[in-house]
């Protein structure tokens, strides 16, 4: 069971009303923003293990900022569960995760949503977003100090080189190197104006690089034991030929998840769906990852 859409649908509704009632001078309905993320905390918790294929399509339907602020949310409830937080902290993570691109409401659009190379003067204005978002959480003491942290600084990195404070180590908030993860993750797989998107498994290539750097070896450790090398939800290409679908991942066997098989290897779909659990079939094994276009080059 996945996200249910009515929830997805409350959720991105919830988003789009908090951009514009700090658009419009107004307060955050911080009652609605909780009420959204204790339903996706509740969600999240039933079907965790499930949960990450339903990322992949709601990017598809909405706009980037709504949708990406949602994902953020739900990958950093899911690494929570994983570092067993109570319910209770888990919707305090979740709506750090929610809000904490809030700032961007204070960038010009041109420079959001620029196809080219940003500039050195555009790349300094986008690095005061967390401040700005930061004190737009200020504005109502009853949103929490967990979340305004999570805006503030969800950009800092291990080493000392993020911003906008240059915080390093211990200095950053347990909560916000989670959101920032989960930031980093779902901006790598996302279709930008000046890049196209990385596949699950290069992605989790590019933030191990970051190790030591961006972030530390525990918190890299702790993502991948959550998401796996193969993400619910990516394909993959076997040494067989065949093409799947991850549908389960293990931790003990992060290269052996389960898997549903979708084409064969001469390219032709399978008339009817089968899994095969790499952990149990030794013969088969993954070469690597596979985009939508796989589907493309059939024939």
């Amino acid at each position: 069971m996945l996200l249910k859409p009515e929830i997805k649908k409350e959720a991105i509704d919830c988003i789009k009303a908090t951009v514009n009632d700090v658009r419009t001078g107004k307060l955050i309905d911080k009652e609605g923003a909780k009420k959204v993320v204790s339903l996706l905390v509740k969600e999240v918790m039933k079907n965790y293990k499930h949960t990450l294929l339903n990322l992949i399509d709601i990017r598809h339907h909405d706009e980037y900022t709504f949708a990406h602020s949602i994902n953020v949310c739900v990958l950093s409830i899911l690494i929570g569960i994983k570092k067993r937080m109570e319910k209770e902290e888990l919707e305090e993570l979740g709506l750090g995760g929610l809000l904490h691109d809030l700032g961007k409401i204070r960038i010009e659009h041109e420079i959001l949503n620029k196809p080219g190379k940003l500039t050195r003067e555009e790349i300094d204005t986008m690095k005061h977003h967390p401040t700005y978002g930061y004190e737009i959480l200020c504005f109502d003491q009853e949103i929490g100090e967990i979340p305004r942290e999570i805006a503030y600084q969800h950009h800092e990195q291990y080493d000392g080189g993020g911003y906008p404070r240059g915080l390093c180590g211990k200095d950053i908030h347990e909560y916000a190197i989670i959101a920032a993860l989960a930031d980093v993750y779902d901006a790598l797989t996302t279709d930008r104006p000046y890049r196209k998107s990385f596949l699950p498994h290069d992605a989790m290539r590019i933030m191990i690089t970051d190790t030591e750097t961006k972030f530390s070896p525990d918190a890299i450790r702790l993502f991948l034991e959550h998401m796996s090398i193969y993400p619910v939800g990516s394909m993959v290409r076997l040494n067989s030929g065949e093409v799947a679908v991850v549908i389960l991942s293990h931790e003990k066997a992060l290269i052996r998840p389960t898997l549903r098989m979708i084409l064969d290897p001469r390219g032709d779909y399978y008339p009817e769906a089968q899994e095969v659990d790499l952990r149990r079939d030794r013969k088969r094994f993954i070469v690597g990852s596979v985009g939508d276009d796989v589907f493309l080059e059939r024939h």
